[in-house]
């Protein structure tokens, strides 16, 4: 990479001085007398020229008598001629057209002024200030009503969530206008995000009703060529992680288990344990099996080199990315490598056609030691017994050394080992290769003798190429014996050697035709669109598995027994949609804005009777600061606006295609009396013929505001959402005891609403300049009809089962009231908890309350509890910015609430299914007094006291182990220096950049006993001991423009 980068800037050096040696030297300035970066100096009808350094100055070389091309963005074009002179400082003129905001919205671009929806964006500079692996993170917090939740820091697998206003499905994600999940695109090729919330996504029909985001990549400009080099190291560590108990704090907690369950705290380990594990006398070392398991401070590198440019007629941009990242496991052999490949490039054929040509290539290669290693890793590291070594001692004699071995960890099924599972050498490796290739060619055609009149047809495909290889190698499991210095045999790891091999191929194709006609009349404009799409998807499926390789030093299919050999494979035909669009903006006296749009939709998916969908939109806007009346007309500006929309969602719940239509499948069942097994073929159940769309019905009330000059901006938005015919399986009607499976019906409904609020403010202050970016949203879902849930009559029934009418992000449970601390409290406890008048319960337990006061716990003294685990309803956030000559640093804040996290498992029970406690439950357990179980002497007691058994009364689900979180993090931070030019000017060097930045680096959470075990965005919907933690990251970097 350095010879080509030397060689380039070789080139463009030698090019420009190249019988050209006046050497020019000058500023450009804007209006006020700033510096501008980035403008550009073009030696007229030539493609050679520079661009200003970060304060505005630039030097070149050219002949005396050339005339240069001054060009900067928002400002006009200027021709200056040399006239023989070698300095030159040029002031540009804000070219006021130019200036104003234009947002990528459906199939298009509009000046933000003139948008009468509710859309949010994203710029380029905001998306490159800290360097990720996964881009979706980039958006945390710096959009009003857009929650990200990062459930994994598992390299090529963080699984995160984004929802749009509080939604509980997934937007639409088009990237340059083609359905794909824009996670993994490089974020160094992309230009902007837009996020349409209301009748802004409606264009999009169908696919519109949970949101959608426009990922555009950058294209080239006319001008000189623009070579950039960035280059990044990062260190990442958990932000929180699990911390289990020390050997002898273990010994001790099962003696104290053993105690409560049947008053003999010697039956496993004597009181003289507890101080030989203290001590570490021999045999009883004991081992840290997180410290072996975990180390911190896994590295990521990230490298991007870009080239854009042009001239009148072609303009282009190309790029190449590449990114290693390691996971914190001490092996390393969790790694995601990506290498992109990008080239966009628009070429003017002649002065009315146009041809625009998109390639890029994607590699993702995911090294692991099995498919799902991770699940099962922290299944054992959950039952790794801290009384065990980690490891064999050095020298010892192995009986079968020809086989990979680790040493045992104490769980009863002998063979179960963290470090061996997360080992690539012992348990065998997973190798996953992504090619995905995108392509799009479209034509753009300008209508002579029709003025504004646009044709344009885009041909996009898109493969997906899959290839998998597992390999699982036999180890065996060995337990040291301190007597005699021998091991035995414990267990054996994947006892069967095997190879499996998959391909997975999927192809979609996106073709879209469309005619645009833009026309002024006076004060009248008028945009009138109308186009036609259609998306076809197609994928093959082949894997094969062979068992007891002649040698694991070959892990090849061929390599298998053809005695234990199995394949499959699978097809799907053609399926998608064809859409047909309409859209008309008018707008009059620049102040009185109307846009409206029709789409249907076709899908395969739903029966021909019901099959296409019609999605109709409205919405006004009003700047009145362009009204006559309006004062101060400079100084603030205001438009009101207002939305109807009606979209669907032919994802929904459920929907695997041709639902409509009856089926059958075959299953091997056992007849009474016979071993064999006999095929029979059995119907998939009832149909529904008149299976229908999902439709969503959005109303939207906006108004934006400026002031101080556009200084100080304000954007409020209050929505409403409702949702009709959404499916499920209709349990009110029909009843269950039918003996046949039910179709889906359109038989739901549920509603939103919510507000939301951003802000951004700007001011210099002396050579300091500030910028100010706060964001707030609510948003709340209600069950309006349920007729998936059965019908019931008993009030308490409704209230707790019913959920019609209620908040969709609620839980119901138990009420606790602390902890029993002691049997005499137990004793006086007038509230029966067990229906055995409390004989089972013990000291430690915890303690509900009676709400219909009848001395009984029962289902009926269930009510809410909290929030249901999902996304919050309230999101926040705040973009923080200052510049002081060369130095900037900036920062983003986000945060959330009105969720909840429910501590389970392992993490809420001690010795569940053989797992070992966590550090906090030695600190904060109930604790029996070595004389008298009966009562505790911890005084820090809040949580049940240690057992071995299953223990009903704490099972329930109840605001004991529920936590209602409040978080705030400074999501990432950024500092950056630009070195002047004249450091580097001799070698080509434009500008310099290095840079230091942060994510996750400081949480600020409610989450009290638990903040240091659980991360508040960890995934939910897994047990919350069995997950990758979220990474904190610290980077240095460097960008540098040729």
């Amino acid at each position: 990479m350095k010879k080509i980068l030397f060689f380039i800037t070789f080139i463009i050096i030698n090019y420009n001085g190249f019988s050209q040696d006046h050497q020019i030297n000058g500023r450009i300035t804007d209006e006020e007398g700033n510096g501008l970066p980035g403008a550009t100096i073009i030696i007229k009808e030539t493609t050679t020229g520079t661009i200003s350094d970060i304060n505005g100055d630039f030097s070149l070389f050219a002949f005396k008598d050339t005339i240069l091309i001054i060009s900067f963005s928002g400002y006009k074009r200027e021709e200056i001629n040399v006239n023989g002179k070698s300095t030159i400082d040029i002031q540009l003129t804000p070219d006021i057209e130019t200036l104003k905001e234009v947002v990528v919205v459906g199939y298009g671009s509009q000046e933000k002024i003139n948008i009468t929806g509710s859309v949010a964006t994203i710029k380029q500079e905001k998306l490159i200030s800290v360097p990720v692996a996964n881009t979706s993170n980039l958006i945390a917090g710096k959009l009003p009503g857009v929650m990200t939740r990062q459930n994994s820091g598992l390299p090529g697998g963080e699984n995160t969530q984004i929802r749009i206003r509080g939604f509980s499905e997934a937007p639409l994600v088009l990237v340059d206008g083609v359905q794909m999940d824009f996670s993994r695109v490089d974020q160094n090729d992309i230009a902007s995000i837009s996020v349409l919330k209301d009748a802004s996504a409606a264009v999009y029909g169908a696919r519109a009703g949970n949101g959608v985001i426009l990922v555009t990549t950058k294209r080239g400009e006319e001008g000189a060529p623009k070579i950039s080099f960035s280059s990044s190291y990062t260190s990442q560590s958990a932000t929180a992680f699990l911390e289990h108990v020390t050997p002898s704090q273990y010994v001790e907690l099962v003696r104290e288990a053993n105690f409560n369950d049947f008053s003999d705290a010697n039956a496993t380990f004597t009181e003289d344990d507890i101080k030989n594990y203290e001590d570490k006398i021999p045999g009883y070392e004991g081992g840290d099996w997180i410290n072996q398991l975990i180390k911190n401070n896994a590295p990521m590198q990230q490298y991007n080199f870009n080239v854009s440019g042009g001239s009148d007629n072609v303009k282009y941009f190309s790029s190449f990315g590449f990114i290693d990242q390691e996971s914190f496991f001490r092996s390393r052999d969790f790694d995601y490598k990506r290498y992109s490949i990008r080239s966009n490039i628009d070429i003017d054929l002649n002065s009315n056609l146009s041809l625009g040509v998109d390639l890029s290539y994607r590699q993702d290669i995911r090294e692991r030691p099995a498919k799902n290693a991770l699940s099962d890793i922290w299944i054992d590291l959950s039952t790794a017994q801290p009384i065990f070594p980690t490891s064999l001692p050095e020298g010892v004699v192995i009986p079968d050394p020809s086989k990979p071995f680790v040493s045992y960890s104490g769980s009863t099924t002998g063979n179960r080992n963290p470090l061996a599972r997360s080992s690539r050498s012992i348990y065998g490796t997973y190798d996953r290769f992504d090619n995905m290739f995108r392509s799009k060619i479209g034509l753009k055609y300008k209508i002579p003798g029709v003025d504004g009149l646009i044709l344009r047809a885009n041909m996009n495909i898109q493969i997906l190429d899959r290839a998998e290889k597992s390999f699982r190698n036999p180890y065996n499991v060995y337990r040291y014996n301190e007597s005699d210095g021998t091991t035995s045999l414990e267990g054996v790891g994947n006892g069967v050697s095997s190879v499996s091999e998959s391909q997975f191929k999927r192809t979609m194709l996106y073709p879209l035709v469309s005619a645009e006609y833009k026309k002024k009349i006076g004060t009248h404009n008028i945009d009138v669109l109308l186009l036609a799409e259609q998306t076809r998807r197609s994928y093959s499926r082949f894997s094969a598995t062979r068992k007891n390789l002649f040698t694991t030093s070959i892990p090849e299919l061929f390599i298998g027994s053809e005695n234990d050999q199995t394949n499959d494979g699978s097809s799907g035909s053609d399926i998608g949609r064809k859409s047909l669009v309409g859209r008309i903006n008018y707008r009059f006296k620049n102040r009185y804005l109307f846009e409206s749009t029709f789409r249907a939709d076709g899908n395969v998916l739903f029966s021909p009777s019901n099959r296409w969908g019609y999605f109709p939109s409205f919405s006004l806007g009003w700047i009145v600061s362009e009204e006559p009346f309006f004062s101060n007309g400079e100084n603030i500006s205001l438009k009101l606006r207002t939305s109807y929309s009606q979209m669907g969602d032919d994802t929904a719940n459920g929907i695997n295609g041709f639902d409509y239509l009856a089926g059958y499948q075959s299953q091997n069942i056992y007849l009474f009396g016979q071993n064999n097994a006999s095929t029979t073929i059995r119907t998939l159940g009832e149909v529904n013929p008149f299976l229908s769309w999902e439709v969503i019905t959005m109303y939207n009330l906006g108004v934006e505001s400026s002031f101080l000059q556009g200084r100080l901006q304000l954007e409020l938005d209050y929505f409403y959402r409702k949702r009709e015919n959404i499916l499920s399986i209709d349990q009110k009607s029909v009843a269950s005891e039918g003996g046949f499976n039910l179709p889906l019906t359109n038989i739901n409904e549920s509603d939103d609403r919510g507000l939301e609020l951003s802000a951004i403010f700007q001011q210099n202050i002396g050579k300091f300049r500030l910028e100010l970016a706060p964001n707030f949203a609510i948003g709340k879902e209600k069950f309006l009809i349920r007729n998936d849930l059965e019908k019931f009559s008993d009030p308490d029934y409704i209230r707790i089962y019913g959920r019609e009418g209620q908040w969709v992000n609620r839980r119901l449970g138990y009420l606790s009231d602390g902890i029993f601390m002691s049997q005499e409290e137990i004793n006086n406890h007038s509230v029966i908890q067990d229906g055995n008048g409390n004989l089972t319960l013990r000291p430690g337990d915890i303690k509900y309350r009676d709400l219909d006061q009848n001395d009984t716990i029962n289902f009926r003294d269930q009510d809410v509890i909290g929030y249901a685990s999902n996304m919050p309803e309230v999101t926040y956030g705040m973009g923080i910015s200052v510049n002081y000559k060369n130095f900037q640093l900036s920062t983003t804040l986000q945060g959330a609430s009105k969720f909840s996290i429910y501590i389970n498992g392992p993490a809420a029970t001690m010795f569940s299914n053989g797992s070992i406690p966590l550090a906090y439950h030695y600190d904060y357990a109930w604790q029996p007094h070595p004389d008298n179980p009966n009562i505790n002497i911890n005084p820090n007691a809040i949580l049940p006291a240690a057992s071995l058994s299953a223990n009903i009364n704490n099972s329930r689900t109840s605001d004991f182990w529920l936590r209602d979180v409040r978080y705030l993090r400074i999501k990432n931070i950024n500092l950056s220096y630009n070195i002047p030019e004249k450091a580097f000017s001799k070698i080509g060097l434009k500008s310099t950049q290095i840079y230091l930045s942060s994510e996750n680096l400081i949480s600020w959470t409610n989450l009290g006993i638990y903040k240091n075990t659980f991360d508040p965005e960890f995934d939910p919907g897994t047990q919350a001991t069995r997950r990758y933690p979220i990474t904190r990251s610290y980077t240095v970097g460097l960008r540098i423009l040729f």
